[in-house]
């Protein structure tokens, strides 16, 4: 399959899933908090080099592919994610430089459910949400309990698997994910300049 086809089906998900959301958030009240982003400021959030494939084709696209490149390599240790914009400027609304392109994890937490040792779904959110959401957490909850249709992590990860089960399962640090995919289509694209010199 092409790096054009893998970031489509990445795409496919990732719009199937946002449905999936907005139904969610809308049944239950759940959102982040505005001006939040502690989520993003952590530095053990993992990712597949799969779901961030489409920001490396877009940034391949933008001819910016190379200086995020080295960028990242300069920065191996880093664990804080580098698309995270930790200044906002007025009129801004979040704090993801490329937020059309996050990961799967930035999707999914804080609006889905994991499932525990029996098969019950669980709703996976932060405490700030918690404490400031507490009737929109327990909406959630109910919402869950009552069988009523949630986005479940694992189904997913699954998803993203099936598209490429070596990229969809090989988890790292998420600057380590991005830069896995920015070398795989730079690679992909570089391959197929020098066959046809």
């Amino acid at each position: 399959m092409s790096i054009y086809r893998k970031v489509q089906a990445v795409e496919r998900v990732f719009s199937s899933l946002e449905k999936e959301l907005a139904t969610f958030k809308n049944a239950t009240g759940l959102h982040c908090i505005s001006g939040c982003g502690l989520c993003c400021k952590k530095p053990d959030i993992s990712a597949s080099p799969l779901e961030f494939l489409p920001l490396a084709y877009a940034l391949f696209k933008e001819d910016q592919a190379y200086q995020w490149l080295e960028e990242l390599q300069a920065s191996a240790n880093e664990p804080i994610c580098k698309i995270f914009r930790p200044l906002l400027s007025d009129g801004e609304n979040g704090f993801c430089s490329h937020y059309k392109y996050r990961g799967l994890i930035c999707r999914l937490f804080g609006y889905s459910a994991m499932l525990d040792k029996q098969g019950t779904p669980q709703l996976v959110t932060c405490k700030t949400i918690k404490t400031e959401l507490p009737q929109q957490v327990m909406n959630a909850q109910q919402h869950i309990s009552d069988g009523k249709k949630t986005p479940i992590m694992r189904n997913y990860y699954f998803q993203l698997r099936a598209i490429d089960s070596e990229l969809g399962q090989k988890l790292m640090p998420i600057n380590q994910a991005v830069l896995e995919a920015l070398k795989i289509v730079l690679s992909y694209y570089a391959y197929r300049k020098a066959k046809r010199a």
